[in-house]
């Protein structure tokens, strides 16, 4: 692979994920309404909504505002509690939802993470984020001590674009004067990250952290030519860095 000037990471499933789990994070906040729900139907839920679509395969652009977001996320939301038979959810149910997310005690940073940025950066990287993410992703990439190694944080709700449209890579190749040659960009998603990072000439790499077995994945997606890695150690190999040592 051709040495990058510039990578840009995805943030959901391939930096952090919820803790311990989407489910049980969503079933946090509706018992803080005194809404409780087994976490096994809204696992269900969750997969039914999410398999149907959903506004996070529009690629329309949209206002960038925190009003928006948070109308969007209600949403899908109630969508979810719709599927459990919950209908005319009070908005402060959803409020406690998206309250319980915002903590930094709803996601876990997966333990390559920062060993493998700190190599990245120490090697001369430039480094920014691409994500398709509420308004409060931005906080929550501080929160989680995150930010320091990022140049440039581009959050979907606060552009207006969300991956795999154009617009959201070239807003954040602009944020750090980057060109799409000498740029990569790593994702869990193969339609938002991989087609998406490809569409403005950037080259990508798909993060699999399921530790599927690579020559499926890229038959799975008939892309014999995919770059596969199962955590950032991995993308380190590829890009001939040297691992840490502890």
């Amino acid at each position: 692979m051709k040495r990058p000037e510039v990578i840009f990471f995805d943030v959901g499933d391939t930096l952090i994920r919820a803790h311990p789990s989407w489910a049980a994070v969503y079933r946090e906040g509706l018992a803080e309404f005194g809404i409780n729900v087994s976490e096994k139907d809204l696992e269900r839920a969750l997969l039914e909504e999410t398999q149907s679509g959903g506004w996070w395969n529009i690629e329309d652009p949209f206002e960038p505002s925190e009003e928006n977001s948070y109308e969007r996320i209600k949403a899908f939301d109630l969508a979810v509690l719709a599927r459990m038979g919950l209908v005319d959810v009070d908005d402060a149910a959803v409020r406690a939802i998206e309250g319980a997310f915002a903590r930094r005690s709803a996601w876990y940073v997966f333990p390559d993470v920062i060993p493998a940025l700190d190599v990245l950066r120490d090697s001369g990287f430039r480094m920014g984020v691409i994500s398709n993410f509420v308004w409060g992703g931005t906080e929550l990439i501080h929160d989680l001590e995150l930010a320091r190694h990022f140049d440039a944080l581009t959050i979907s709700a606060r552009v207006g674009f969300q991956k795999p449209h154009q617009g959201i890579f070239q807003h954040a190749l602009d944020a750090l004067k980057a060109v799409p040659e000498r740029s990569l960009h790593v994702g869990d998603s193969y339609r938002a990250d991989i087609f998406g990072a490809r569409r403005v000439g950037i080259d990508a790499v798909l993060i699999d952290r399921q530790g599927n077995d690579a020559a499926r994945v890229r038959e799975e997606h008939g892309d014999p030519s995919l770059h596969v890695v199962h955590d950032l150690f991995g993308l380190l190999d590829l890009l001939g860095v040297e691992r840490p040592t502890s």
